[in-house]
């Protein structure tokens, strides 16, 4: 017996069908510029930290070659990347690059649901045009591009060379995202959400607590706040659920990295990243969060969500520029990607406050604007990657 659906009930299937597809070929468009991308950057660069961390995967054959020194317990891309080839029976330079492309079709799938969320309608434009874009955007290096220096110096959102960093920025965005909607956006967060959170920040430190070294200070001031005003549930959650069993999880691998001499890390203000430069390289590679600071500001209309990521920012900011690793570590510059990680998420979250906050019409297309000058740039920086001359232009 056929069973006919009222008008109603068909339109509402087609529009969820016609999500459901959107929601497919975003996550396939975007997958494939970067797994195009990356398997590019593995045959034209052939040396680079990819093929070091192949590398790395090649030599684990046993639980206890996780122990050695260059994994440094963040071996998570070297699991994955091993369990990747046995399923798919591919080698591990095919493996990474669809890895790695699939962690950024994993970060437009969750951008555009936290769109959704937000209240504001996923449109195809947005769908196939905004979210790729903006994983797509990086650094505005025009003011050092006739040196060449498109990279040293500056605070770059999307950095090809490092594959825990993609997987860094996946978790991050998630852990946020997660965030946002249980400790920011309501006052009774759900137990079993927040323990979804705790195992992705177990899995965000095992393959690069770089988010998380500044994520859990400000997560653990917002806490503060809390019980200050006596929201007891949200601040306990957080800080039982979340801060005491990942900063017990980061101290155990900071022992592993620095074994038991704590003078490893150094307080190093303008090191790595030298004072001048910075004063002009930040604000490039910050040009449209600034933008969207400014603009919210002068609404009166700067938000919770808003203001982390600002605070998220300061403490990240001041890790990168100030604190470093003793000995021969120092100009590796590993806090840089703590930096680089906090410049990400304010892009995310100064496009999703433009979609969903109204602003006066100057201050928005000042700020669309300026997203295209950092889009446009993040095109040039992904094409850069297929040039063999790339490090000539570092």
């Amino acid at each position: 017996m056929e069973v006919k659906l009222a008008p109603a009930a068909r339109v509402v299937m087609s529009a969820q069908r016609q999500h459901v597809l959107k929601t497919l070929g975003l996550f396939a468009l975007v997958t494939s510029v970067f797994v195009y991308g990356f398997h590019t950057f593995l045959r034209v660069q052939s040396d680079s930290d990819l093929t070091l961390h192949i590398g790395y995967a090649r030599e684990i054959h046993s639980v206890a070659d996780l122990g050695a020194p260059q994994l440094a317990a963040h071996f998570l891309f070297q699991l994955l990347l091993k369990a990747f080839s046995f399923l798919f029976g591919v080698d591990y330079f095919a493996g990474t690059a669809w890895l790695l492309g699939l962690c950024y079709g994993g970060m437009a799938v969750l951008i555009a649901y936290e769109i959704e969320r937000r209240g504001a309608a996923l449109t195809a434009f947005r769908a196939f045009v905004v979210v790729p874009a903006l994983l797509l955007a990086s650094h505005i290096f025009l003011p050092t591009i006739l040196m060449p220096n498109l990279y040293y110096g500056y605070f770059v959102p999307i950095t090809y060379h490092s594959p825990t960093q993609q997987l860094n920025k996946l978790f991050a965005l998630w852990i946020y995202f997660l965030y946002c909607a249980q400790f920011i956006d309501v006052r009774r967060a759900a137990p079993t959400r927040v323990a979804g959170m705790t195992v992705l920040s177990i899995l965000s430190a095992l393959a690069k607590p770089s988010f998380l070294v500044a994520f859990i200070p400000a997560a653990g001031l917002y806490s503060l706040r809390d019980m200050a005003r006596r929201h007891w549930r949200q601040a306990s959650l957080f800080l039982a659920g979340v801060a005491l069993p990942v900063s017990l999880l980061m101290l155990w691998q900071a022992r592993e990295v620095f074994g038991a001499d704590a003078s490893r890390l150094v307080f190093a203000p303008f090191v790595v990243f030298k004072f001048i430069p910075t004063l002009y390289k930040l604000p490039a590679s910050m040009a449209f969060p600034l933008i969207v600071l400014a603009a919210a500001w002068r609404r009166g209309a700067v938000d919770d969500r808003l203001r982390f990521v600002w605070l998220f920012n300061g403490i990240a900011f001041a890790m990168t520029l100030m604190l470093g690793e003793g000995g021969t570590r120092l100009f590796d510059g590993n806090f840089a990607w703590t930096g680089q990680t906090a410049v990400f998420l304010s892009y995310v979250e100064s496009v999703l406050f433009l979609l969903t906050t109204s602003v006066s019409v100057g201050w928005r297309r000042t700020a669309w604007a300026v997203s295209a000058a950092h889009v446009a740039c993040g095109l040039i920086w992904y094409a850069v990657m297929f040039w063999p001359q790339r490090p000539e232009w570092l």
